[in-house]
Order: structure tokens, then C-alpha cells, then sequence
């Protein structure tokens, strides 16, 4: 059974040559932004999110879990794995794009400013979709 200090010495184990230029080649070459070191958020809002363990890559849609009308918690969902030992940096590429897409696919549109917004970032007003920074001020459920 695994335990949280072998999960914290594993994280800070470097990586293999492998992994780290694939995690390199992420962090220079995709056209949006990313943050992190051993796991990466890119995009903003995150877009997609990919976690560095000593031997794989896994790729995660972020995702939240409504609580409430305005409690969530982040909830990402596992798109996908590729191994070190058997995978390639395409593959890995391959996965990124696909969850980006699949993320774009649930922006919604703000019915006040048109601006395309993530889902954790658009309220209701009169029953429409309404982004945080058109209702600022105003009472209305998230």
C-alpha cells in the first residue's frame, strides 16, 4: 500500500531524460501559456492539465464538482496516459490537443458581452449565461 512519503519522494524525484523533455517540450512549444513545474496547467483558464510521475504522463480535463450554487471543487478527469517506456512525445501531444478541444467544447458564451467563458466562470441571470465580470455587484447564483 502506497504511503504519502513515498508519494512525496517520488514527486521529488527528478525525472528520466525522457520525461523531462517532454515536459520541456510543453512548456516552450504549445501556443498557450503554461504554469507549474512538475505538473502542468496550461492555458488560462486551464485548459488542460498534465501530471509528470516518475515513469508516465497523464493528461487531466479540469472539471469542477458543484457543491453548491457557488462551492465547487476541483474535480479534473483523467483523459489519458502515456507511458515512458512505451509511449512517444506525439502521443502525449496527441492527448493535449484532444482535451483542449474537448475543454473549449464546454465554454458557453456570455449573453451580455459575447466573451467565451469556462463553465466554472459563468453565473445565471434571467436564466441566461452571464460571465463573473458582467454581473459584478449584482445577486445572482453561480
Amino acid at each position: 500500500m502506497p504511503s504519502k512519503l513515498l508519494d512525496a519522494l517520488l514527486l521529488a524525484m527528478p525525472l528520466s531524460p525522457t520525461l523531462e523533455s517532454w515536459r520541456q517540450h510543453l512548456k516552450t512549444r504549445l501556443s498557450y501559456p503554461v504554469r507549474g513545474a512538475q505538473t502542468l496547467f496550461i492555458g488560462e483558464p486551464t485548459l488542460a492539465i498534465v501530471s509528470f510521475q516518475h515513469d508516465r504522463a497523464e493528461v487531466l480535463l479540469p472539471a469542477m464538482e458543484w457543491r453548491h450554487h457557488d462551492i465547487h471543487t476541483a474535480k479534473p478527469r483523467s483523459q489519458g496516459v502515456v507511458e515512458e517506456h512505451n509511449g512517444s512525445l506525439e502521443q502525449l501531444l496527441a492527448l493535449v490537443e484532444d482535451t483542449i478541444a474537448l475543454r473549449l467544447k464546454s465554454f458557453r458564451e456570455c449573453s451580455s458581452c459575447g466573451k467565451h467563458c469556462a463553465p466554472e466562470m459563468l453565473g445565471s441571470l434571467q436564466g441566461e449565461p452571464v460571465c463573473r465580470d458582467c454581473i459584478k455587484g449584482r445577486r445572482v447564483l453561480f
